[in-house]
């Protein structure tokens, strides 16, 4: 079994926990930024708890409540013809067959008496 030894360099954490150091490092120096300026400017920043947490809708309430689907208009439908050459051949008395020519290969030359 392998021994893995981390230099200086490299924390023996993984990747993720590596990026999440540093962004909490860089979100600590931000905030720290943030309340030089605050305090340079006299005001205040707003605390976290003063928030007015916002309402949770169910999802139904959310669908329903949107104005594309209640102005929603089924689109009309419209009959299609039907292609007759598609059709069933029709058999009654005076149809006695329904045939078509047949097509030749072009290297055939049709034959003609």
């Amino acid at each position: 079994m392998t021994v893995i030894q981390y230099g200086s360099s490299v924390s023996a954490g993984n990747a993720k926990t590596r990026r999440h150091e540093r962004r909490r490092k860089l979100a600590i120096e931000r905030d720290a930024i943030g309340n030089i300026i605050d305090s340079i400017l006299g005001c205040e920043a707003p605390d976290a708890s003063q928030e007015e947490s916002r309402k949770h809708a169910s999802r139904v309430d959310r669908a329903t409540s949107l104005v594309a689907l209640r102005d929603y208009q089924e689109p009309e439908v419209t009959e299609r013809k039907r292609n007759p050459a598609y059709k069933k051949p029709v058999n009654h008395p005076t149809h006695l067959m329904n045939a078509h020519q047949k097509m030749r290969g072009k290297s055939i030359p049709a034959y003609y008496d």
